[in-house]
């Protein structure tokens, strides 16, 4: 009973976080991308589900469900040549306890263009570059039978040409089974922390970029499960994610995904009804330990993103 009402008080505190008054803007702002093929495929629903090395950016209580070691790393073609990538371990203490160690980062570099008096083109004068890199440890703990924990703890620094900032963040997750054997609940907390350094000598303290999530995931069968986030950025509106994964054959996994804030992407141009939807394939190689997972994702007249993640399992 006590877990029912501590569950309750998590969905009570959804709520009232999600709707706090902190309009304005963030900083580290590329902590809003993630990078894992299975759950870009899926439109980033993958709370409620979350049950390989991909929890720890996702929901850490998800890694309860990792039985074995694994290693993963994903790779990711971002806009205007960002390159972006992550790379995690994921280590099962015993049957209650899980350890995940990960990193992500991206970096870019353009030309820094100049201009005369009139505020007119006058040329090229080197390179402007940008990187961001977070690191992390994440700990999962099963309960009991209906719910795992999780708790997940980034070193944050993003470079902005000269400037620095940095800061440490804490994103918190639990995984509840519902009373329906084959629906799952998640909720996380994510980016709730605190700056360290500051990009100028002015010490203005950027606001990390928040959220809170509630996801579902729904697992009639072997071969399929729908999942559905309802997902709040404190500085920004609710917006939904759904995502489908169908097991076609026991090598070859099809899936699919939709985020209701497409419009956010729409320009009026050719590619507007793409706008929102993945995409996406995932291969298991079992002679190789090794599983491959591809996914693409429409942003609208913006293009589309890649990402492809390998996965091995010791």
């Amino acid at each position: 009973m006590k877990y029912k009402v501590i569950l309750l008080m998590l969905v009570i505190f959804v709520v009232n976080t999600a709707a706090e008054d902190t309009a304005g803007t963030t900083g580290f702002t590329f902590l809003k991308v993630n990078y894992l093929a299975r759950a870009a495929a899926m439109g980033n629903a993958y709370t409620g589900l979350a049950d390989d090395a991909g929890a720890v950016f996702f929901n850490p209580a998800g890694l309860v469900q990792v039985k074995y070691p694994q290693a993963s790393a994903t790779y990711m073609s971002y806009f205007e040549g960002i390159q972006c990538g992550s790379a995690v371990f994921v280590m099962p203490k015993n049957e209650k306890l899980v350890l995940g160690f990960f990193a992500k980062g991206l970096t870019a570099t353009e030309d820094r263009t100049l201009a005369d008096a009139d505020g007119h083109y006058d040329g090229t004068d080197g390179t402007f570059g940008m990187s961001n890199i977070v690191l992390g440890a994440s700990v999962a703990r099963y309960l009991i039978d209906i719910l795992d924990v999780g708790l997940s703890v980034k070193y944050i620094r993003e470079s902005l040409d000269d400037n620095n900032g940095s800061a440490v963040a804490f994103d918190v997750g639990i995984l509840h089974q519902t009373t329906n054997e084959n629906l799952k609940l998640g909720i996380t907390f994510r980016n709730f922390g605190k700056q360290l350094s500051y990009y100028t000598e002015s010490e203005y303290e950027e606001n990390l970029p928040r959220t809170v999530t509630a996801g579902f995931n729904y697992h009639p069968n072997e071969k399929l499960y729908v999942t559905l986030d309802i997902h709040k950025p404190l500085d920004y509106d609710f917006s939904g994610r759904i995502g489908c994964e169908y097991q076609l054959h026991e090598m070859l996994a099809l899936r699919a995904g939709y985020k209701t804030n497409a419009s956010d992407w729409k320009a009026g141009g050719d590619y507007n009804a793409f706008s929102g939807m993945s995409f996406g394939t995932g291969f298991n190689l079992d002679n190789y330990n090794l599983k491959i997972d591809y996914a693409i994702v429409s942003y609208g007249d913006l293009g589309f993103v890649n990402q492809v993640t390998i996965n091995y399992l010791f």
